[in-house]
């Protein structure tokens, strides 16, 4: 493989810059490599100032005022436009009342053209007649933009806002440099890490397909829903005291029952699961807007039988997930050889995680509920996401044209068994 410096950059790009900006032109306006987040308002907003605090977070970062371009002899080239060139970042609409959503999708939808537009741009939606009411929507293209960078961004906003409408200057721009925070992070890797992260990465190459049903006509994506699946009490006290005793996390507990579920489901021995890793390894990267988020295969080996087995492959697999935040997938697809096009490469299931908060805004005076819009269509086949708060909460996204609702309720049901039977082969182990 390639030497291990170069791997996190793709044709000058950030590898995960670089790989929304292909999916971008592979397929327009995919829903997989955008994010939209709209709030419901309640209470007067202005506009100027809005638009102002909108101005001040993206001349704060870099990454949002990043055009990408094609340059034939020399990759992509990445022009940064200057804080006062980069256009209106908010579009105000009036409405009539209660017509509003067909506005929302228009715009959550629309394409960017990363060449010429900046890749964010927000909506105010205001109703004629309803003094005090709308909605607010910042739609953001995963080239500059990731999970973590929501609450970055939405955290900047409120304070430049509430400066704003007080008579006060916001708060004053210093830049964040993305590339050179994602450069600085690769050069802090010992050498040691560097070949590590290059044998987990070759211990990838030639992983099947889990063997999901075959789409038929072939289709790069498709439509999404998902099933709802509930954790009882007694699930989450088993959960939570294998965790303890095998001295890992309740993580640990669940993807290990994932794993034997989609194996019992398929009848595949041999796959990966896709663990999706924030990528931030520095302090310096905790406060800036960019795309740092990468996928990490976990690979699985092993019959039913063995829920040790699964259990020490999850818990070395998420141990090096921790550890490296990354990985080289363009090297570990091109030396696996011919796959089938029209599976998602090396991962046709992912194992979401996190914490069960809101995305929180704050205008002055005014009241925002995030309201969370499920994207209706994906490449992706097969995801768990799971939610950790009060309590565990789960679902399974899946795609309909390979999964039909009664076996994605079968599968839901098989994950709920394993993750009992998982917490009790911990709990009933004499050796502990």
């Amino acid at each position: 493989m390639t030497a291990p410096a170069s791997v996190r950059w793709l044709a000058g790009l950030p590898a995960p810059q670089a790989r929304y900006w292909f999916a971008e032109q592979m397929s327009p306006g995919s829903p997989d490599a955008m994010d939209s987040f709209v709030f419901r308002l309640s209470g007067p907003v202005d506009p100027t100032a809005l638009r102002r605090s909108l101005r001040n977070v993206v001349c704060r970062h870099n990454a949002l005022r990043s055009l990408i371009r094609r340059e034939k002899s020399r990759g992509l080239q990445v022009t940064v436009i200057e804080p006062g060139d980069t256009g209106e970042v908010l579009e105000v609409r009036h409405t009539d009342p209660g017509a509003h959503e067909p506005v929302l999708r228009e715009f959550i939808a629309r394409p960017f053209r990363l060449d010429r537009d900046i890749p964010v741009r927000a909506l105010l939606v205001v109703p004629g007649d309803v003094p005090g009411q709308g909605h607010f929507v910042v739609s953001a293209h995963h080239t500059a933009f990731d999970g973590w960078s929501a609450t970055v961004f939405f955290s900047e906003l409120s304070d430049a806002y509430r400066e704003l409408v007080h008579g006060n200057p916001p708060p004053p721009c210093r830049t964040s440099d993305y590339r050179q925070v994602w450069r600085d992070q690769s050069e802090a890797e010992t050498e040691t890490d560097q070949q590590a992260l290059m044998e987990w990465a070759r211990e990838l190459v030639g992983v099947p397909d889990l063997p999901l049903p075959r789409v038929s006509p072939p289709a790069a994506s498709g439509a999404l829903r998902e099933k709802s699946v509930a954790l009882g009490t007694r699930h989450i006290g088993l959960i939570a005291g294998a965790a303890r005793l095998k001295a890992t996390t309740p993580n640990a507990i669940l993807l290990t029952a994932w794993v034997r579920a989609l194996r019992s489901l398929t009848g595949g021995t041999d796959f990966a699961v896709a663990l999706p890793v924030s990528g931030r390894t520095s302090l310096a990267s905790t406060t800036i807007i960019g795309c740092f988020v990468s996928v990490a295969p976990l690979r699985f080996r092993g019959s039913d039988a063995d829920v040790d087995s699964d259990l020490d492959q999850t818990i070395a697999g998420l141990a090096r997930a921790l550890r490296f935040q990354f990985m080289p997938l363009e090297q570990v697809v091109s030396e696996s050889g011919p796959r089938d096009p029209h599976r998602t490469p090396l991962c046709q299931a992912a194992f979401v995680s996190q914490e069960q908060t809101d995305l929180t805004l704050r205008l002055a005076d005014v009241e925002c509920v995030h309201i969370p819009r499920l994207k209706t269509e994906s490449a992706f086949e097969l995801t768990l996401e799971v939610w950790f708060g009060g309590e565990i909460t789960a679902r399974i996204r899946h795609r309909v044209d390979v999964l039909d609702d009664q076996r994605a309720t079968l599968l839901a049901d098989l994950w709920r068994s394993e993750v009992e039977t998982v917490a009790r082969s911990v709990m009933e182990d004499p050796s502990r």
